[in-house]
């Protein structure tokens, strides 16, 4: 079985670029620039733990990523050019550590190359009637026995196609005539989702949380505080707690509490990550913690 290529990664990224610059991220992609390829990139890894990501974070600055690294981010503003002017169609990328850097920006899967590489092969076909098929801004996805298609909208740009098996004049016939009716009843059923559906896609911190809000704001530059990010499930859950010397800190000898250090106070909470008002890494909780600021506080 061939396996896909590294042009195939770079036309796949291309495609996901065309729907994320309207999308949650469109203030940083829509009219991409190197510092603002970086913020995004600096904005993504904050909450990043992908070990993919940062291997690739690593391998492309050659320097490992860590919250409070965005002035060292900074002086390596110049290298998000070849991912500029990428993005805008102007030049090509054949620095896979860079073609990596920008499928993490457009949020692409499967990502790195290597794990991509390794599914089957794609590749580039015209679009089947650009004029019969109705343009949306989702990919439409047409399963058919030994095939599968990839449908476009954006303008009549290359679909990707995976390489079927040989077979009859017959079965070919028979599958072209029913190819475009699935693929209009698959862009009517889009369609609908993608207008009907609420688009709460970020979230920003609020108080002792993180709270799901509509993107529109970070695009128009309504941004209090803390910055809108993309949601993260895991995330939904996460908080800023109040402890006392009969909390529960540990489960099965392992730490449940978190806590991190803010103008000399203490702040906890309930799973491992970063401040999200400063930065920090946070710490797990210790007895020596618990016994020192904890118990010995004053009631």
């Amino acid at each position: 079985m061939m396996k896909n290529t590294l042009e195939d990664y770079k036309t796949a990224i291309k495609w996901k670029y065309e729907i994320e610059k309207t999308g949650s991220s469109s203030s940083y992609l829509f009219h991409p620039s190197r510092a603002r390829l970086r913020k995004l990139c600096a904005e993504l890894f904050l909450h990043n733990t992908s070990p993919d990501d940062l291997k690739s974070f690593s391998a492309f600055f050659q320097f490992d990523f860590t919250p409070n690294c965005s002035n060292k981010l900074k002086e390596q503003t110049d290298k998000f050019r070849p991912i500029e002017t990428f993005f805008k169609g102007e030049t090509d990328l054949t620095d896979t550590t860079a073609v990596n850097i920008a499928a993490i920006l457009v949020d692409f899967q499967p990502r790195p190359f290597l794990k991509f590489s390794k599914q089957e092969t794609f590749k580039i076909e015209p679009p089947i009637s650009s004029s019969s098929i109705e343009s949306t801004n989702q990919p439409i996805f047409v399963e058919e026995t030994g095939t599968a298609k990839m449908e476009e909208g954006f303008n009549g740009m290359h679909h990707l196609h995976r390489q079927a098996p040989l077979q009859t004049k017959k079965e070919g016939f028979l599958k072209k005539r029913l190819l475009l009716p699935m693929v209009l009843l698959a862009t009517t059923l889009f369609g609908f989702g993608y207008f009907f559906t609420p688009k709460k896609a970020c979230m920003q911190w609020q108080n002792d949380r993180y709270v799901e809000v509509t993107c529109e704001a970070k695009a128009i530059g309504l941004v209090d505080i803390y910055s809108i990010i993309p949601t993260k499930e895991e995330l939904l859950h996460f908080r800023k707690i109040q402890v006392c010397d009969t909390t529960t800190f540990f489960r099965q000898n392992k730490p449940v509490v978190w806590y991190s250090k803010v103008n000399k106070q203490l702040e906890y909470f309930n799973g491992p990550g970063f401040n999200p008002e400063n930065g920090k890494a946070l710490k797990p909780i210790t007895q020596y913690m618990i016994n020192t600021h904890i118990k010995s506080a004053p009631k």
